[in-house]
């Protein structure tokens, strides 16, 4: 369901995260903690059967008040906003972007950018 989902401290991801919606739905994940994930974790968009389409990863927000280290082979989605560092592991994919205060580290990963915005229309 989108909204907003907030942690009070650590959040640890084992298992894929089902993010099911319309293509103009938003979610914003808040970790006041540390976030971690096993390998292989991943974020898988469903849509819904009301013809407002699959969400995508312009549409996804994680906010971490500390660091954020990825397991081998994860494929996440979604705008990034880490207050320390993030550490990817070997062979993890992020479509979308990352901020971090500190670092960045990667190890054979693979990016790929959300569509960009539309263009505004030409004045008159």
């Amino acid at each position: 369901t989108p909204g907003v989902y907030s942690w009070s401290s650590f959040v640890h991801v084992a298992s894929p995260i089902y993010v099911k919606g319309g293509k103009d739905d938003v979610w914003v994940f808040q970790v006041a903690g540390y976030m971690s994930t096993a390998a292989a974790a991943s974020v898988v968009f469903q849509g819904n059967d009301d013809g407002r389409g699959t969400p995508t990863s312009d549409n996804l927000f994680w906010v971490v008040g500390e660091y954020l280290v990825l397991g081998a082979s994860c494929n996440m989605h979604g705008t990034f906003l880490i207050a320390q560092y993030v550490t990817f592991g070997a062979s993890s994919s992020l479509a979308g972007r990352i901020l971090a205060r500190a670092a960045v580290t990667l190890d054979s990963n693979y990016f790929a950018y959300p569509s960009p915005p539309p263009s505004p229309p030409p004045s008159p």
